[in-house]
């Protein structure tokens, strides 16, 4: 089975590394989602999505990953 009809599955083992993804702490068992910003070409449209989505609420953030998703756009020209 591939990638394309496979659907969400478990591929990646996240943990914080402030701890806080250990048991009885705030992140313990949440949810995440890893992109491949090198492979995947949908993924830079979900980052850009995500910056904009989070700028006003967390600006330094959504510079950070404008700057990224910028680098590697200039890479990939």
């Amino acid at each position: 089975m591939g990638d394309k009809t496979r659907g969400i599955y478990k591929k990646f083992a996240v943990r914080r590394t402030d701890g806080s993804s250990r048991k009885g702490g705030k992140h313990h068992n949440c949810e995440y989602f890893v992109l491949d910003l090198t492979h995947d070409p949908h993924a830079i449209p979900a980052i850009r999505a995500y910056a904009d989505s989070c700028r006003a609420e967390y600006p330094a953030l959504a510079g950070d990953l404008d700057r990224i998703v910028d680098d590697m756009a200039g890479q990939m020209a």
